[in-house]
């Protein structure tokens, strides 16, 4: 049943046309958008009545599903008590240090602190400005560059947007941050030590710009464990590993974009839980609150940690967002983080995730215009392409990945998203497994009726 009738549709479109900026807005895609109304656990429902399954948790965040009462009532309850404070030194709220307290307990053994932020984007400029920040403590002021990597995407400020390795977030907003450098291929690939990630990265590239750029000079490397809006690139398992030692032989932090990975996306509640690794620093936000209310953070090593509390005076830490531990966003954190370990979303993420991956292998890893299947958790990929054979790409002009995104929205009822011809998944971590079989079925019959 419609909850609005066409007119009331086809003027709400208008009004969005004439006065809504959207992100990545491109107006002639945005005629007819869908306009959503509410939604219930993986499900959305639209403006016109139709339903669909929510294939990327929305922005990769809504972990808990849709339509959760606690969160709301946690929201309820915490804006009735206050509508903000203070928190910057010298003032603090309960919600905020309870908050700070679980997410240090649940991730790496080595951190210490977090500081909070509203966005995945200030979260990386945050991890940055502290990397910046710690080696100027450190007497090391000349390690101030940040090595990024080909195909991340890091956020939408001017610094994130910099880092981000996807060079159509460039267009028209240069000049970009300067000291921000992307990693590349060697010009003979035969230089690449080690194994390859899914996108053909290997970690020697990190060295080889580490030394390129000088060790003295580099401050930070910022990796995403899974490039997840670059088209869901997965590592290799020795790659972090390795990431790692290059970057304590070379004395440079390295920062762990979870942006997408946190909070159980990937079967663990961290990603580089999967392979043994530490970072100095974690970006997070999304999946913190389930996207019920904006939040991230940066989470610090204690070393970090301790090395911002021996200061003087005159060397405190200038780093400030007016909505920092806001209480109402810590208290919908605080029951998101409760809901997760309640229904044990974790685990159930790791195995729908082996039954996404499972079965995008059996249906399609002989088809002939599919490729390069990965997934990682509960978040995966598949490239289309004109012959899987020789892995030829089809030409971007045909508009087959937007198209395979249409029909599966359309005649599949699951939305998703595509980076170029990638198709990518990542449902909220309450998925079951007839919902993961209904997304199997409908990215089959998508690809096929596109492409065959």
């Amino acid at each position: 049943m419609a909850v609005v009738d066409e007119n009331t549709y086809r003027n709400l479109a208008q009004k969005d046309l004439e006065h809504l900026l959207h992100p990545q807005y491109y107006a002639p895609e945005h005629q007819e958008p869908v306009i959503f109304d509410h939604g219930n656990g993986v499900w959305l429902t639209d403006v016109n009545g139709k339903k669909y399954i929510d294939g990327l948790s929305s922005l990769w965040n809504v972990a808990v599903g849709h339509g959760r009462e606690e969160l709301a009532e946690a929201a309820s309850k915490q804006i009735q008590k206050v509508a903000f404070t203070n928190n910057y030194t010298g003032f603090s709220n309960v919600p905020a240090i309870e908050l700070a307290a679980k997410v240090v307990s649940l991730t790496y053994d080595n951190m210490g602190s977090v500081y909070f932020t509203n966005s995945g984007s200030e979260s990386n400029e945050t991890s940055f400005k502290t990397a910046r920040f710690y080696w100027n403590l450190k007497g090391k002021p000349e390690k101030n560059k940040l090595i990024a990597r080909e195909r991340a995407y890091h956020g939408g400020t001017l610094a994130t947007s910099t880092m981000t390795g996807l060079p159509p977030f460039w267009k028209y907003f240069g000049p970009l941050v300067p000291n921000i450098v992307h990693t590349q291929a060697p010009e003979n690939p035969e230089d690449s030590i080690g194994e390859p990630n899914s996108d053909g990265e290997y970690a020697s590239w990190i060295e080889d710009s580490i030394l390129r750029e000088g060790p003295e000079t580099v401050a930070a490397v910022i990796c995403e464990p899974v490039k997840g809006a670059g088209g869901v690139w997965t590592p290799s398992d020795s790659y972090f590993r390795e990431v790692r030692e290059i970057c304590d032989k070379y004395e440079v932090l390295l920062i762990a974009d979870e942006v997408i990975t946190g909070f159980g996306r990937t079967g663990k509640w961290f990603a580089m839980e999967r392979w043994g690794v530490q970072p100095d620093m974690v970006s997070f936000a999304k999946a913190i609150t389930s996207g019920y209310i904006p939040m991230g953070g940066t989470i610090v090593s204690r070393d970090i940690r301790d090395a911002l509390k021996d200061v003087p005076a005159d060397a405190r830490f200038m780093h400030a967002y007016t909505n920092s531990a806001h209480p109402t966003a810590s208290a919908v954190g605080l029951r998101n983080l409760q809901i997760i370990e309640d229904e044990n979303l974790v685990q159930n993420a790791q195995e729908m995730g082996d039954r996404l991956g499972k079965g995008l292998h059996e249906m399609l890893a002989s088809h002939p215009h599919v490729t390069n299947i990965r997934q990682l958790g509960l978040i995966a990929g598949l490239s289309a392409v004109e012959d899987s054979d020789s892995n030829t790409p089809y030409e971007p002009s045909a508009g087959i990945g937007f198209a395979i995104q249409k029909h599966l929205r359309e005649e599949g009822q699951v939305i998703t998203r595509i980076v170029g011809d990638n198709l990518l998944f990542a449902p909220p971590l309450c998925v079951n497994s007839d919902e993961i079989d209904q997304i199997l079925s409908a990215t089959k019959s998508a690809i096929d009726a596109v492409t065959l």
